[in-house]
C-alpha cells in the first residue's frame, strides 16, 4: 500500500517496492501482465515517484509573455503529447504504467479537462534554460516530461509525474524545496486561465508540510482557484500519495497562494510579418551558412549579400568574425560559450528575418543540436496568419584536405601543432547536416557559381520575385 511508504527511508521504499509482491499491490490489475516478463526493469521503474509539475509562476509567465511578445507560441495541447518519444526501455515503461493508472482513465474520460504535457509545449531552446523544464528531467530525477489535466478558465488543475533518487535532501526523501517549486508552479499554472493576460506572478505562497516524501512515490498535485478579483488570483493546493482505488490519499504538502497579473504587461499590436512583407515588397528569411574554417561561407556569403541588393533585395550579412567583436564580445570558445554564441545569432537572425529582410548568418556552428534550435527558434515564429519565418541551412562542403590546404589564417597550422586545442575538423567534431535544403561545393564551383545557385533555389521557392 502507497500510505504505506510515508514516513520511511526512500530506498528501504524502494528495496520493498522491488519485491514481487509489492509490484502487484503497487500497480494492481493495470501492469500484471507485465510484472514476470519484465522483471528488474519495470520494479527499477515502479519505484519511481510522481509529482505534479507544471510551469508557471513569474519565470515561466514572464517566459510565456516574452515569447508571444516576439512572435514565438506555444505548440498546442495536442502537439505537447506527441513531442516527448520515451529514449529507453524504463521510460517506455513508466509512461507506459501512467497511461494504465485509473485516474489517468478517468481525468482522459472527464470532458471538463484539457490534457497536456506542459514542459513539452515550450521551443525546445527555452525549454533548455528552464530549472523544472529541462535539468530536473532526466534519469534518477524526473524520467518524463509530467501530464497536466487543466479546467478551461483556470478553474482547476491535476498534475502526475514522478521523482528519482537524484531529487532527495535526504537520503530517500525528497528534497522540501522541490515541493515548494512544484506547488508554485502548480497553483500559479492553475490559475493563469483565469487572470489578464494568462499569466501570473508570485506574491505570496503558504505550505505546510504534513508529511515527509519519500523518493519512489506516485504522486499527484490538484489544485483550484478559489477566488478571482482583477488581477489577482487565489489558489489552493495539495500534493498527495497516489492512492489505490477506493483509498484515502495521504496528503504530503498542502499550500495557498496568491498570483497577480503584472499591470505593466500589455500587448502592443503591430504590422503582422504578411503586412510588413507587403509594404517592404519582400519576403524575410534566414540563410544560414555552416561549414569547416576556410570552407568558403563568409566569401559566398559576402558575395551573396552583394548581388542580392544589386538585385533590390535587402539582405545583411551576419558574420561569425564580426559578432565577436560586438553582441558576442563576452563569450569565449568553450562549448558552453560556442553554443550561446549560435544561440545569440539565431534570435538575431530572426528578428532581422522578422523585419522582411534575407539575414545571412556565416558560422562555422559545427554541432547539429545548435543549428536545429536555430531552426525551431524560426520554425515557432509563427503566430495568427503569419506563416513561420523560413529557414534555410546552406551546407558549404568542403573536404578537410582542401580546407586544410586553403588555411588564409594559418589555424589549421596551428591546430596540428596542438597551439589551439578543441579546433573543429582536427581536435573537435564537425557534424554536417543531414537534410540542407542548399549544398554548395567551393571546391568545385566558383563564388559567383555558388551565387547563383543559392539565387536559382530562392527564385523557385519563390522566396525572392527578383527576374533579374
Amino acid at each position: 500500500m502507497l500510505a504505506q511508504q510515508i514516513g520511511r527511508n526512500g530506498r528501504q521504499v524502494a528495496r520493498r517496492l522491488a519485491t514481487p509482491g509489492h509490484i502487484r499491490r503497487y500497480v494492481a490489475t493495470q501492469a500484471q501482465g507485465n510484472t514476470a516478463s519484465s522483471g528488474g526493469v519495470f520494479r527499477s521503474a515502479l519505484t519511481m515517484g510522481l509529482v505534479g509539475l507544471t510551469f508557471g509562476a513569474a519565470g515561466a509567465g514572464t517566459m510565456w509573455y516574452t515569447m508571444r511578445q516576439s512572435g514565438m507560441g506555444f505548440f498546442s495541447d495536442e502537439e505537447s503529447l506527441k513531442r516527448f518519444v520515451p529514449g529507453d526501455d524504463e521510460a517506455r515503461l513508466v509512461d507506459d504504467t501512467i497511461s494504465k493508472l485509473p485516474i489517468v482513465a478517468q481525468l482522459r474520460a472527464d470532458p471538463k479537462y484539457k490534457e497536456s504535457r506542459p514542459h513539452m509545449k515550450m521551443p525546445a531552446a527555452y525549454r533548455s534554460r528552464s530549472l523544472t523544464g529541462s535539468a530536473l528531467l532526466g534519469p534518477g530525477k524526473m524520467v518524463l516530461p509530467p501530464y497536466a489535466w487543466l479546467e478551461d478558465g483556470g478553474k482547476s488543475i491535476v498534475c502526475i509525474s514522478y521523482v528519482g533518487d537524484d531529487l532527495c535532501g535526504h537520503p530517500g526523501i525528497v528534497h522540501g524545496g522541490l515541493l515548494a517549486t512544484m506547488l508554485d508552479e502548480g497553483l500559479a499554472r492553475c490559475c493563469f486561465g483565469a487572470l489578464p493576460h494568462n499569466i501570473g506572478v508570485t506574491a505570496n505562497l503558504n505550505i505546510d508540510y504534513r508529511k515527509p516524501t519519500p523518493a519512489g512515490s506516485f504522486l499527484v498535485l490538484r489544485a483550484v482557484t478559489t477566488k478571482v478579483e482583477g488581477r489577482k488570483a487565489w489558489v489552493k493546493g495539495h500534493i498527495e500519495l497516489l492512492a489505490k482505488p477506493g483509498e484515502e490519499p495521504t496528503i504530503l504538502a498542502e499550500a495557498t497562494g496568491l498570483f497577480v497579473s503584472p499591470n505593466n504587461i500589455t500587448w502592443h499590436p503591430s504590422l503582422s510579418r504578411s503586412e510588413r512583407n507587403q509594404l517592404r515588397g519582400q519576403r524575410g528569411l534566414t540563410l544560414w551558412f555552416t561549414g569547416l574554417s576556410a570552407s568558403g561561407k563568409s566569401t559566398v556569403a559576402t558575395a551573396l549579400e552583394q548581388h542580392l541588393l544589386h538585385l533590390g533585395v535587402t539582405a545583411y550579412r551576419l558574420d561569425g568574425d564580426n559578432v565577436r567583436f560586438g553582441l558576442n564580445k563576452d563569450l569565449g570558445f568553450s562549448e558552453k560559450d560556442r553554443n550561446e554564441n549560435i544561440r545569440r545569432i539565431s534570435e538575431v537572425a530572426k528578428l532581422f528575418a522578422d523585419s522582411s529582410t534575407v539575414a545571412i548568418t556565416s558560422f562555422i556552428s559545427p554541432y547539429r543540436a545548435d543549428r536545429d534550435v536555430a531552426r525551431e527558434l524560426h520554425a515557432q515564429s509563427a503566430h495568427g496568419n503569419d506563416e513561420a519565418i523560413p529557414f534555410v541551412e546552406v551546407y558549404v562542403d568542403v573536404p578537410l584536405e582542401v580546407a586544410e590546404q586553403r588555411d588564409p589564417k594559418g589555424l589549421y597550422k596551428k591546430a596540428r601543432a596542438g597551439e589551439i586545442k578543441e579546433f573543429t575538423g582536427i581536435s573537435a567534431p564537425y557534424e554536417a547536416p543531414e537534410n540542407p535544403e542548399i549544398v554548395i561545393k567551393t571546391h568545385e564551383n566558383s563564388v559567383e557559381e555558388c551565387v547563383a545557385q543559392i539565387v536559382e533555389w530562392l527564385k523557385e521557392k519563390k522566396y525572392i520575385t527578383t527576374s533579374a
